[in-house]
């Protein structure tokens, strides 16, 4: 295997096949001393302002609403005035 001017490498088809690889997929190297592992990357990649979305705090605050929501712990609103006197304590 040789390497390109623009430093890329061909991987044969019996390494992608072996790990499952296809065009798109992303991979990456682990250096043990004077070897690298090519080593896939299996998790989704998250753009960076969704990120809050995946924080094991929000994440355990969408778990206790889908549970309010299956034990029906909510209320429902014809409009929004009504949300408000609610929020407010108004009657």
């Amino acid at each position: 295997m040789k390497i390109s001017s623009k430093r890329q490498v061909a991987i044969p088809k019996k390494v992608l096949e072996t790990l499952r690889l296809r065009p798109g997929d992303e991979i990456d190297f682990v250096i043990e001393g004077d070897t690298a592992k090519i080593v896939p990357i299996k998790t989704i990649k998250v753009p960076r302002d969704q990120a809050w979305f995946w924080t094991p705090e929000w994440q355990e605050k969408e778990r206790k609403a889908d549970e309010d929501l299956r034990k029906s712990r909510y209320k429902d609103f014809e409009n929004v005035e009504d949300l408000l006197k609610d929020i407010h304590g108004e009657d």
